[in-house]
């Protein structure tokens, strides 16, 4: 029976991270829970003809509307994250590959959160 020591492993992988990802991904999820419904109950409000399209703009012009909203999308940015990069450090296996695609989706998560932030709080 042959005994494998830790240091004949050539990669660990993440272990070290697992459990903060873990609870990362999971506090998104309660977050995204509780957040995600209130713009379809908004969609819903508009479509009945309950808020006219004035009523929705000054109900998205309100502070606590941006702050909600810019929870929202911090909620979704970080279990995204967790869940794809989850999702390339099992799949891809090579890891001249699985480097650059993880750091392409922070480029284009983080832009495209910045993008949505900057029009969340522009017409302030």
């Amino acid at each position: 029976m042959a005994v494998v020591s830790m240091r004949t492993v050539k990669e660990p992988g993440s272990a070290h991270s697992g459990l903060s990802d873990w609870y990362w991904q999971r506090l998104s999820a309660v977050v995204l829970a509780f957040l995600l419904p209130l713009p379809f109950f908004l969609m819903l409000m508009v479509f009945s003809g309950a808020v006219d399209q004035q009523g929705l703009l000054d109900i998205l012009d309100h502070v606590a509307s941006r702050v909600l909203h810019t929870l929202l999308i911090l909620a979704l940015m970080v279990h995204a994250y967790m869940g794809l990069k989850v999702i390339l450090e099992d799949y891809v296996h090579m890891l001249a590959w699985r480097i650059p695609l993880i750091a392409t989706m922070l480029v284009v998560m983080g832009g495209f959160g910045i993008w949505w932030l900057a029009l969340i709080w522009a017409w302030a």
